[in-house]
């Protein structure tokens, strides 16, 4: 077997080192050690977030989050050199030169502030840009009791709303529909709904390709308004927010198991296709050689458990299949072709909304 080459051949996987912002939240040691990387000496708390193969900036605090490749290159410049071959014909058709996606590992060392992301009409008649933030969150690791919240349980009007976010107390988590979490759930979160994540969970979160978050909870957390209300007038921004109620069965059908998955098939409920797909690959079977292979796509390629090695249709990884275990994250280009999981492993593959490529 090899190790991987560091270079960003339009062939070749690439593999992907930390990129972790600093954010307003606590978090991160789970994120590092799940890559299995020391804690710094310097470490200073605020890296809960680890943007993979990242296009996109944030929205505030510094303007960080574009993914750097090996040799110092940033992703949006090798793209653009050869989007064909990086994101397939098809998808540059459809979308251009950017993949419309934005995954990331996601620490959160304390709650996380009730929140919610705008969907797409929202984000362009008002913001200027064509992608809301629907997200998704694959959950790799949860303490006992660790809880989610998504979508009001009962209607809330949008007085009652204004009056929740200007008093600033606990009962906006309150309205909230709790749900606890574990290892192998699977969550969409879809523009609009107000949301918050709970102390003690490690998730993949996939996401369109923005950092437009209304912060319904704020000050606790030291946001100023601007950076809160995505530099919008207070009551323009809660119209973004979905009054409810979310109720039982709407959430039943966000949710799914990943862990119950075996050969390839979907991480995520339906319904995500549209904004971004993610694959689990785990081949089966009694072997040490069982295998699985699936077709080229643009693949953020996060190895969630065990061991193995991955191969491709095209390159030198074809020929000398790479090493993965635990903890790797790999940039697999559509020109690779497809791709074959052998061992025992299990990885997720994150990739662009569907109709996009092809094999």
């Amino acid at each position: 077997m090899t190790s991987l080459d560091t270079t960003h051949q339009t062939h070749e996987p690439t593999r992907l080192a930390l990129n972790t912002p600093h954010r307003f939240y606590r978090g991160g040691e789970r994120i590092l050690a799940f890559r299995g990387l020391p804690l710094p000496d310097d470490f200073d708390g605020h890296r809960p977030e680890d943007w993979l193969a990242s296009t996109t900036r944030l929205f505030a605090e510094g303007g960080d989050g574009v993914t750097q490749l090996p040799d110092g290159s940033d992703l949006p410049e090798v793209l653009a050199a050869d989007p064909t071959a990086w994101l397939g014909a098809d998808h540059v058709t459809a979308y251009g030169v950017v993949p419309g996606l934005l995954t990331k590992l996601l620490d959160s060392g304390e709650r996380l502030p009730v929140h919610a992301h705008p969907d797409r009409s929202f984000a362009k008649a008002h913001l200027d840009c064509d992608n809301g933030k629907t997200e998704a969150w694959i959950v790799l690791e949860a303490e006992p009791g660790a809880t989610v919240w998504v979508g009001f349980r009962e209607e809330v009007d949008p007085d009652t709303l204004a009056e929740l976010v200007e008093a600033q107390d606990e009962r906006l988590l309150a309205a909230l529909n709790p749900i606890q979490v574990q290892r192998g759930d699977a969550v969409l979160v879809p523009g609009g709904q107000p949301h918050a994540i709970g102390e003690g969970v490690l998730v993949l979160e996939l996401q369109e390709p923005t950092d437009l978050s209304v912060m319904l909870e704020h000050e606790r957390f030291g946001l100023e308004e601007a950076h809160a209300f995505l530099g919008l007038d207070r009551p323009l921004a809660l119209r973004s927010v979905d009054h409810g109620p979310l109720t039982a069965d709407a959430l039943a059908g966000l949710r799914r198991r990943w862990t119950d998955v075996r050969g390839a098939g979907p991480a995520l409920p339906e319904g995500t296709d549209e904004y971004f797909r993610a694959q689990v690959v785990r081949p089966t079977g009694e072997s040490p050689a069982a295998a699985v292979t699936v077709p080229a796509d643009f693949a953020v390629t996060v190895v969630v458990d065990g061991r193995g090695t991955l191969s491709t249709e095209h390159g030198a990884a074809r020929d000398t299949p790479i090493d993965i275990a635990r903890g790797d994250v790999l940039l697999v280009p559509h020109g690779a072709g497809g791709v074959c999981v052998t061992g025992d492993v299990t990885v997720i593959r994150c990739m662009p909304p569907a109709g996009a490529t092809v094999a």
